[in-house]
């Protein structure tokens, strides 16, 4: 007997193991669609309804305090943050069609696979898309606010400026390493069978 006559029984063998394990594979699928999508779609909702809800005192506030242009400035530059960061969250859930639940096991768990890239990319740029612009915008207020009270010291103007720069820089960063955690525990463990079976990610 030689290698050739052994690939009809290798073949069978290894089409009944696939039989077998397949259901299996299609549960541990699902489950992990399911679970992504419920977090992407509760994160955006929980995000969108604290948006709204922050554009509304913003638009607002100049109307019950007096507000000079620079604080406007701010305030329209944190409106217009907010709703940047609502449509890239948007984007990130319907750029695309969500994969049919008809395409073969692998077809499907590839167009998955392209969605978990998405949401890894708009992670790891975080900064400039959701906290940057708004934190800009908190910036500017801030700074508008400073320059209502002409009598301030100077060292404690600049030390107030100072101050809480570094407090916006700080949230900035802590923001930006809760999703690179994020990044890390959630979404690239969804990756990794995929690479271990030697599948390229999808252009």
């Amino acid at each position: 007997m030689n290698l050739d006559d052994l690939k009809p029984d290798w073949q069978e063998r290894h089409n009944m193991l696939a039989g077998e394990q397949y259901e299996f594979l299609v549960a541990k699928a699902a489950s992990r669609i399911v679970w992504f999508e419920t977090t992407i779609l509760r994160r955006d909702m929980i995000e969108a309804i604290v948006g709204v809800a922050v554009v509304m005192f913003f638009i607002l506030f100049p109307w019950f305090v007096d507000t000079p242009p620079t604080m406007q400035v701010g305030l329209g530059i944190c409106i217009l943050g907010i709703l940047i960061a609502l449509g890239v969250m948007h984007w990130g859930r319907h750029a695309d069609a969500w994969p049919k639940h008809d395409l073969p096991l692998r077809d499907f768990c590839l167009a998955e696979i392209v969605r978990v890239d998405r949401q890894i990319f708009l992670l790891r740029n975080i900064t400039w898309w959701y906290s940057g612009p708004i934190l800009l915008g908190c910036c500017v207020v801030f700074y508008g606010a400073l320059n209502l009270e002409p009598t301030l010291p100077r060292l404690t103007y600049y030390g107030f400026m100072a101050a809480f720069l570094v407090c916006f820089i700080a949230m900035g960063y802590i923001i930006h390493r809760i999703n690179s955690q994020a990044v890390q525990t959630e979404l690239l463990p969804l990756r990794e069978p995929r690479a271990r079976q030697g599948l390229r990610t999808p252009e």
